[in-house]
C-alpha cells in the first residue's frame, strides 16, 4: 500500500504491494503472451482453439484478481489526494475496470459457443479479441502514466 508522511509529503510503498503487483503483472503478461502467438492468425487460432478458449478464461480469471489488486491498494490514492486532476484520472481508470472485466467475460464465455469449425466466427471472435487486447493495453499505460505523474509530482522532477 502506497502512503504519504504528510510532514514530508514523502511518497512510501509497501514491499508487499511492490511483490504482490510485480507476481500479478507477471502472471497476466504470461496469459497474455500465450493467447498472442495463437490468436495472431485465424489457422493457427482455429486449430488451437480448445487451448485458447482455456487461456481466455484464465485471462478472466487473471484480470479478476489484477482489477481487485489494483483497487485494494487505492491507486495511490493517498499520494494523489492534494492533486485533483490526478484524482479524477485515479477515478476514471477505476471505472474502466468493471466495464473490461465484463468484456473479458463475455469474451471468454463467446468463446465457449464457437466451433473452431466455423472459421469465420473463429475471425469474428479474433478481431473483438484484438480490440479488447488494444483497450486494454491503452488502460494500462494510462494507469502507468498516472503513477508516474503521482510520483513526479511527489518528488518534484521537473524543479
Amino acid at each position: 500500500m502506497a502512503s504519504t508522511d504528510t510532514k514530508t509529503r514523502r511518497l512510501t510503498v509497501n514491499a508487499a504491494f511492490l511483490r504482490d503487483i510485480k507476481d500479478d503483472n507477471r502472471d497476466l503478461k504470461n496469459v497474455l503472451d500465450k493467447i498472442r502467438p495463437l490468436a495472431e492468425h485465424q489457422q493457427t487460432a482455429t486449430n488451437h482453439w480448445p487451448e485458447l478458449i482455456e487461456l481466455f478464461s484464465d485471462l478472466r480469471d487473471q484480470l479478476a484478481f489484477h482489477f481487485t489488486l489494483e483497487e485494494a491498494y487505492g491507486y495511490f490514492d493517498e499520494a494523489i489526494v492534494n492533486s485533483p486532476q490526478l484524482s479524477i484520472n485515479a477515478e476514471c481508470l477505476r471505472d474502466q475496470h468493471s466495464t473490461l472485466f465484463a468484456r473479458m467475460c463475455e469474451l471468454a464465455d463467446k468463446a465457449l459457443e464457437i466451433s473452431s469449425d466455423r472459421v469465420e466466427h473463429v475471425a469474428r471472435y479474433l478481431k473483438e479479441f484484438e480490440a479488447f487486447r488494444k483497450e486494454f493495453e491503452k488502460h494500462e499505460e494510462a494507469e502507468l502514466q498516472l503513477i508516474l505523474d503521482a510520483l513526479d509530482d511527489d518528488i518534484g522532477v521537473g524543479d
